[in-house]
């Protein structure tokens, strides 16, 4: 039997930009999530727990948070060879300059070194942004019996979900790509069930050989813009997996198949639980996320031991309550002091105060926050390292929080990190 010999790159450069103001001064993988975790490390868990244990995290925008956390808590988890590494690649100076990632695909360009050193049967290319848990050995394990040259993971959605919204993968009954739309205004449907489409997780399983092929052959392309690139396919790119890569292996007759993430099977899940992913791409639907988390039944338990969501904890102490402290379907991290307040439906990170008589309720903390005494926050969420002074009210009056702060399109209310109260 073949000795598996998987290498894993997991990107984290973009800029996260309708996730704006949460990463005006982070990458979006940093963000914290679920009160204890990073979005990142539901990704590098993954991986982990599959057993994938090379792991390239490749960084570009606001990357410094990322690589503290990636080093302080991910470090420590392997080994100091190679047959077990996590490793934070940069963009990098080379000898024509320094040059950024020009997009996901040239983030893997600039260092295909590791695979050329490591010499894998398989590489993973997934995304460090999205809230889910997979069992990757799986996606691997399909990607070998179908000997294909590159795997997509794909989950159905709603094709009304879709439109406008997901890159969508069209296949034939044997779950073989035949067409890429790019967020199309019309889905064509899955095999077996009009309604629903495939829509892409952005996770991807490659042979080396043909990725090295098709890299490489990217790279020579002339950079250009989304649209330029449109009129001349094989002369222009933008050097990302979806836009270039995909659809040149398409016109080649790569064998390029699909992977149904609904099929994929995590110990300790519930079927309820089972095919959970979320995108978290924009304000709203990372609210929603977090208030999913935070329900009596949530459709992805952060509490699994079997499949536990790795991190770096900013605290050890546990929670401290003083006089009477009211809480109902509620996460609060350690490392937090609550006083006389009531809390309701929200989602607390590490090392909060919140002070006496102070109302939290549907909001999110994102860590380091002071609430003062007599506070009421509603449907709101508290960036990093903000202090909030007595008597404020938040998520209350939306003419005063329309004149201070951002407001989500479904009328959440965004304090940036570090906002000073007047």
């Amino acid at each position: 039997m073949t000795r598996e010999n998987p290498l894993a790159f997991v990107m984290c450069g973009g800029k996260g930009q309708r996730l704006s103001p949460l990463t005006e001064h982070r990458a979006k993988p940093a963000v914290s999530f679920g009160g204890s975790n990073k979005v990142v490390d539901f990704a590098l868990s993954n991986l982990y727990h599959s057993h994938i244990r090379r792991i390239c995290v490749l960084t570009q925008y606001e990357s410094l948070p990322l690589d503290w956390h990636v080093k302080l808590g991910w470090f420590p988890k392997f080994g100091t060879g190679v047959d077990e590494f996590i490793t934070v690649e940069p963009a990098r100076q080379k000898q024509s300059g320094h040059r950024l990632y020009l997009g996901t695909a040239d983030s893997v360009t600039q260092n295909l070194r590791y695979i050329n050193l490591i010499q894998p049967d398989i590489v993973n290319v997934f995304a460090g942004d999205h809230i889910y848990f997979m069992d990757i050995s799986q996606m691997n394990q399909f990607h070998r019996e179908k000997n294909a040259d590159l795997t997509i993971s794909a989950i159905p959605v709603p094709c009304e979900l879709a439109a406008n919204n997901y890159g969508v993968l069209v296949v034939d009954n044997d779950w073989q790509l035949k067409q890429f739309q790019e967020k199309p205004e019309n889905p064509i449907p899955m095999p077996g069930n009009p309604d629903y489409c495939l829509a892409s997780m952005g996770n991807y399983t490659f042979q080396p050989n043909i990725l090295l092929e098709e890299l490489t052959q990217d790279e020579a392309k002339t950079t250009v813009s989304k649209e330029q690139a449109r009129e001349d396919l094989d002369r222009y790119s933008t050097h990302d997996f979806g836009d270039d890569i995909i659809p040149s292996m398409l016109r080649k007759g790569r064998n390029i198949c699909v992977y149904d993430f609904t099929t994929n099977t995590v110990p300790g899940l519930t079927p309820n639980q089972k095919g959970y992913w979320r995108d978290i791409g924009d304000l709203d639907q990372f609210y929603k996320a977090n208030m999913e988390v935070r329900a009596v039944v949530p459709p992805i338990n952060l509490y699994n031991t079997n499949w536990e969501i790795l991190t770096y904890p900013e605290a050890s102490q546990p929670v401290k309550q003083v006089g009477t402290v009211k809480t109902v379907e509620s996460i609060i991290a350690p490392g937090s002091i609550i006083t006389n307040a009531q809390i309701k439906g929200s989602v607390i990170a590490y090392n909060a105060r919140i002070g006496k008589d102070a109302v939290l309720i549907d909001s999110i903390l994102l860590g380091h926050n002071t609430i003062g005494k007599n506070t009421i926050i509603r449907n709101a969420i508290i960036d990093r390292d903000v202090d909030i002074p007595a008597g404020e009210q938040i998520g209350i009056m939306p003419e005063e929080d329309n004149e201070r702060f951002e407001i989500s399109d479904e009328g959440i209310v965004i304090v940036p990190a570090g906002y000073q109260f007047s």
